[in-house]
C-alpha cells in the first residue's frame, strides 16, 4: 500500500511517495480502526480513514511533561530544542523525551508521542494483495 497522512488541521505528516509499505493484515501492526477500514477492499481502492486521538496515539498524558533543571541532566547529552534524550519512568522503563524548550536553566521535556492528542487522516491506496506465507504468519510480520 501507499499512504499519505495528515492531521485534522490539514498539516501533511507523510506524503504518499517512495517505496510501498507492506503489512500483515490481522497481525495487529496497524491501528485497529485503520485495519478495520482496510478490510474487504481490493487492489486499486483508495480508502480514507479518520482516526480520533484515542484511535491512534492516544490523548496527551500530562504526567509525561516535565520541567528539569539543565544541570540535573547528563552532561554527555546534547541538549537542544527539538532534540531527544532518554530517561526512565518511576518503574525504571526507558522513555524517550523530546526537548520542547530551554529557558533560564530549565529544560522542558515531553515523553508523549509527537502525534498524541491529534486526530489523523490516512489516505491509503491498496497496490497489491497476497496471501501470507507460513513463516510470515509464524513471525507476525511481512518478510520481504
Amino acid at each position: 500500500m501507499q499512504y499519505s497522512l495528515t492531521n485534522t488541521d490539514g498539516v501533511v505528516v507523510r506524503e504518499a511517495s517512495g517505496a510501498p509499505v507492506s503489512y500483515l493484515h490481522g497481525a495487529g501492526l496497524l491501528f485497529p480502526k485503520l485495519e478495520n477500514e482496510l478490510e474487504s477492499h481490493t487492489i486499486g481502492d483508495i480508502v480514507t480513514a479518520r482516526l480520533l486521538a484515542d484511535d491512534a496515539f492516544g490523548k496527551r498524558n500530562l504526567d509525561l511533561v516535565h520541567q528539569v533543571p539543565l544541570d540535573e541532566l547528563p552532561s554527555e547529552d546534547d541538549i537542544e530544542v527539538g532534540g531527544k534524550i532518554t530517561g526512565s519512568d518511576e518503574d525504571g522503563n526507558e522513555v524517550t523525551f523530546s526537548v520542547t524548550g530551554i529557558e533560564e536553566g530549565m529544560v522542558s521535556l515531553d515523553g508523549n508521542h509527537p502525534f498524541a492528542g491529534q486526530s489523523l487522516v490516512f489516505e491509503v491506496e491498496i497496490q497489491a494483495i497476497r496471501d501470507a506465507t507460513e513463516e510470515e504468519i509464524r513471525q507476525q510480520k511481512v518478510i520481504a
